[in-house]
């Protein structure tokens, strides 16, 4: 029996890295996962297949989930396919997410806040109505970062979004009282988002093989994404029952030395 058998979890962001590890050992533990991407190609089809491999069912659920449409989009296709939602994951982001202060134009903050922020919070909230209405509680855990912690220079407005999601979980916990509903955030440190090479059939690809990571983090390596879905593995489970509005830091000890190595 698996920790998590017979629940049905929805990732966003999940076509590699963090999040196709999340969906991954959801799954080795007995979870139906859709996987969700705006990008629509074999890799992602592949992590979906890679989830029936293990005896449930994989589905992906192509979309934007910058906009509400696009959220209610995902949340419709992945109902129809799977009947119910008990856990939602919240880690979609894009790819250049660092930029210079001065660089920072209002397309940009848009961009960021509308995928990190806004996104998160409606699909949230509309998981957070299915979980209600179904009657059976549910989790909801959003990826933040470490960047919510402590401002390092270009990190702005990717800090101001992560560290948003801190309040926003707790806001869910409290405005969600006696539904048996959890809400709250995974703070990753440096986490290698590579996909694995030949076999295909595992959580990790190759780790950090950085300098700066061995002598700066106490764990004196990078993390990978098996380290942050186990996390998430419990939080989604009844191991995490009773964790509710926080925020755990995934970093190896990062924010211990009060820097952030990227």
């Amino acid at each position: 029996m698996g920790l998590l058998d017979g629940k049905k979890a929805l990732i966003t962001g999940a076509r590699k890295g963090i999040g196709r590890g999340i969906a991954l050992t959801l799954a080795n533990e007995g979870a139906d996962v859709g996987v969700n991407d705006i990008v629509d190609d074999a890799v992602s089809h592949r992590a979906a297949e890679l989830i029936s491999s293990r005896g449930v069912k994989g589905t992906f659920h192509a979309g934007d989930v910058s906009t509400v449409s696009g959220v209610n989009g995902v949340i419709d296709s992945f109902l129809s396919e799977h009947g119910q939602i008990d856990i939602l994951v919240n880690n979609a982001i894009f790819p250049d997410q660092s930029r210079p202060l001065f660089d920072t134009d209002e397309a940009y903050w848009d961009r960021m806040m509308d995928l990190s922020l806004k996104g998160y919070f409606f699909a949230a909230q509309r998981a957070a109505r299915e979980m209600v209405d179904q009657g059976s509680g549910g989790r909801i855990i959003c990826l933040s970062s470490v960047h919510a912690y402590i401002a390092i220079e270009d990190w702005t407005a990717y800090g101001t979004a992560k560290a948003a999601l801190r309040r926003m979980v707790k806001g869910f916990a409290v405005d969600l009282s006696g539904h048996d509903i959890t809400a709250n955030c995974i703070a990753p440190g440096a986490i290698s988002n590579v996909l694995p090479v030949g076999d295909d059939d595992v959580i990790d690809g190759a780790p950090h093989d950085s300098i700066n990571l061995k002598f700066h983090i106490p764990a004196a390596k990078g993390g990978l994404p098996s380290d942050i879905a186990n996390a998430v593995l419990y939080l989604s489970s009844d191991l995490g029952q009773y964790v509710n509005g926080e925020t755990i830091l995934v970093d190896g000890g990062m924010i211990a030395t009060r820097k952030i190595v990227d």
